[in-house]
């Protein structure tokens, strides 16, 4: 029989009966977790890609709740090869090697989601949460309790933030955790002092297909002045918050780019009206990331990479209203170096069959 359970399809097959205890926990969830009433009826308890704290053991089994249906979503090989590949970037020793094992990274990606729809992307940021997320559960916890849409797009944004770094020829492991953390903090101004409305999302959607629409849609919506005022300065208030963090940054002077995640080539963006002059290269990998991940909740599951990885991509580079952001070096390195990926993989596989058939 197949289940639809909150946008989540399955058969009854696909499940795995697994003990409460199992379930480990100050980490992000593997798989889906289901408690079955009936051969029909099943409760989603656990999404794949929350937050599992040690309270929500504790509370199914209160509740006399010793075992879950788990609906695996991740490859346990990929997590391992990218956690793998992240600890041995963390000891590589001379920039050869550095770009050695950037260079496998990024190939692994490439076949893993750019070119196949076969994988979850919870896998890559399993790995990456893991490595490099260096605050307290409660940000973590605050961006789940109080917006879903925030929560998922956070883990795939500093996700890509790793990514796009590497792209770009940035192989300093400890940059890199900067990089991951900095993104992070991105939009944590919108949600650390008020719940993140629907409407707010929308706005942020609004801003991110069109930069410079968001205000004015909240505008026409007649919204508070508050309301507004907070999406206007989201990036201060965000920068502000981050920098109790900055004893923990290697490079601290990252987090002064949460202020410009929000400027435009031509000064009319926010909050300080900076032009493309004004704004590093390195501001703009952290702006990528944010245009490219939707204003939605995420719902993690098999072959969801190549739509995060790709086609979040193109629509990005198709965006008519790109010409607004200085991105258009990192749209090229970004899919330059995603192509090279297979081109190097499919120049070695020739290369065999012509000595197989020599």
């Amino acid at each position: 029989m197949q289940f639809n359970v909150k946008g989540i399809t399955f058969n009854h097959d696909d499940l795995e009966k697994v003990e409460l205890t199992e379930i480990k926990t100050e980490t992000i969830s593997h798989a889906h977790y289901f408690h079955m009433l009936s051969d029909t009826r099943a409760i989603l308890i656990l999404r794949a890609g929350d937050f599992v704290e040690p309270s929500f053991i504790t509370k199914y089994l209160e509740k006399g709740m010793n075992s879950l249906h788990q609906l695996s979503i991740i490859n346990k090989e990929d997590l391992l090869v990218y956690k793998q590949k992240w600890s041995q970037l963390k000891v590589a020793k001379t920039q050869i090697l550095q770009m050695k094992v950037r260079d496998e990274l990024i190939k692994k990606v490439s076949n893993d989601f750019w070119h196949s729809n076969e994988k979850s992307f919870l896998s890559f940021v399993i790995a990456a949460y893991e490595e490099f997320y260096q605050f307290e559960p409660l940000v973590l916890e605050n961006f789940q309790e109080k917006s879903m849409i925030m929560y998922t797009r956070t883990l795939l944004t500093s996700s890509i933030a790793t990514l796009v770094s590497l792209c770009n020829g940035i192989v300093d492991y400890k940059f890199i955790k900067d990089m991951y953390n900095t993104t992070f903090l991105l939009d944590y101004g919108m949600i650390a002092y008020d719940n993140f409305s629907y409407v707010m999302a929308q706005a942020c959607e609004a801003e991110r297909n069109r930069p410079g629409s968001g205000p004015d849609y909240l505008v026409k919506l007649k919204r508070s002045e508050r309301e507004i005022n907070l999406f206007k300065n989201h990036p201060e208030l965000s920068y502000n918050i981050a920098r109790d963090f900055e004893k923990d940054f290697t490079y601290p002077e990252v987090l002064d780019l949460i202020l410009l995640h929000h400027e435009k080539c031509d000064g009319s963006g926010f909050p300080k009206g900076y032009s493309y002059s004004g704004i590093s290269d390195t501001a703009t990998l952290l702006m990528f990331c944010d245009y490219m991940i939707p204003f939605e909740e995420h719902i993690f599951s098999v072959g969801d990479g190549q739509r995060v990885l790709y086609d979040y991509f193109k629509d990005l580079s198709s965006n008519e209203s790109k010409y607004l952001l200085p991105i258009n070096k990192v749209l090229a390195s970004w899919e330059g170096m995603m192509v090279w990926a297979k081109d190097i993989n499919q120049k070695v596989v020739d290369e065999c069959e012509e000595e197989v058939a020599s």
